[in-house]
């Protein structure tokens, strides 16, 4: 796994989510068309974990940028409802062109074609079994098990098919899980659905394994040093990774 973008907000210095599994596969689309230029068009599939703008900012533009270069439509996986919102709120003709009903220009199927996910499902999607869960984030967001070696959260509040994956499943080894605001900002975080380090702290409570191997992303960027800080203050620093733009995982 190559990180495009290990942030919850974009600034001079950090990327919006994006998550290469391998040059066919990415979740998330926070930032494609800048990490990988023109090889956007070796991608078979994206993985929507939610609509929420800073994973999906560069989905349509990509889509339009290399309009006239794709020769096979673009895979895009997620939930029926994260589907529904985003064909009612971008892909409507009126915020962007609906590519789900555009023809390639090589007339090879259209431009987009929308999959829906179910919770709790084995899927094989291009080079890896990925099986959806609920994450307690927003309407029809999900996380996903990767290869049944990699629980990868995406923004999450309460994680408690996280814990029953890890606790119950010796094959898991690696946990990406968010931290995105300090602790200071514990009103927002719970309002918008968002871990916190002291947040994050009280969950691991609940995991009975100490072979876990825990990346942290999406911080907004402009907390990263105050997290970092609490995160040394409150013990959990020398337990987790925290992840950058570029960074890469082998997963497994």
């Amino acid at each position: 796994m190559k990180i495009l973008g290990a942030f919850g907000s974009k600034t001079k210095n950090s990327q919006l989510s994006a998550y290469l599994l391998d040059e066919k596969t990415v979740i998330d689309a926070g930032n494609l068309i800048q990490s990988l230029g023109r090889d956007f068009l070796k991608l078979d599939n994206i993985l929507i974990t939610h609509a929420h703008f800073d994973h999906i900012a560069d989905l349509p533009t990509a889509i339009d940028t290399f309009y006239s270069k794709l020769e096979k439509p673009v895979n895009v996986f997620a939930t029926q409802e994260v589907i529904d919102i985003l064909k009612e709120n971008i892909f409507n003709n009126k915020v962007w062109p609906d590519f789900s009903k555009i023809p390639l220009s090589n007339n090879n199927g259209n431009t987009i074609v929308f999959h829906a996910l179910e919770f709790f499902k084995d899927y094989t999607i291009g080079n890896f079994r990925i099986k959806p869960y609920p994450n307690f984030h927003t309407f029809g967001s999900c996380g996903y098990v990767i290869n049944d070696a990699m629980v990868f959260t995406s923004d999450t509040f309460l994680c408690y098919h996280t814990w029953d994956f890890l606790n119950n499943n010796k094959n898991l080894k690696q946990l990406i899980i968010e931290v995105s605001f300090p602790s200071s900002f514990n009103r927002l975080a719970v309002l918008s659905k968002h871990l916190t380090p002291l947040l994050l702290k009280d969950e691991l409570k609940a995991l009975q394994r100490d072979d876990i191997k825990i990346y942290i992303n999406h911080m907004k960027y402009e907390y990263r040093d105050a997290i970092i800080n609490e995160l040394k203050e409150i013990d959990l620093y020398d337990r987790v990774t925290i992840l950058n733009d570029d960074s890469e995982i082998e997963i497994g």
